[in-house]
């Protein structure tokens, strides 16, 4: 198959090589005080974060997941 053709899965053509869905970088890129505080997350904080958005089915279900982010506090 050549690599023109779109991915069978759309799942595939929707996550960054680093296992970043595309929604959620993009959501993060766009909003400084939810990078921030992704930043400071645990792997594992991280880890439920990209699951989550995995399962968003919406753009206004990812942009709530980056609001919560951007809302969270780290004490």
């Amino acid at each position: 198959m050549s690599s023109h053709f779109p991915p069978e899965n759309r799942e595939d053509c929707m996550i960054k090589e680093d296992g970043l869905p595309v929604g959620l970088g993009f959501g993060l890129a766009m909003n400084e005080k939810a990078l921030g505080q992704f930043s400071m997350m645990t792997e594992d904080e991280k880890r439920q974060v990209i699951d989550a958005a995995r399962g968003a089915q919406t753009k206004e279900q990812m942009a709530q997941i980056v609001k919560d982010i951007a809302d969270m506090e780290f004490f």
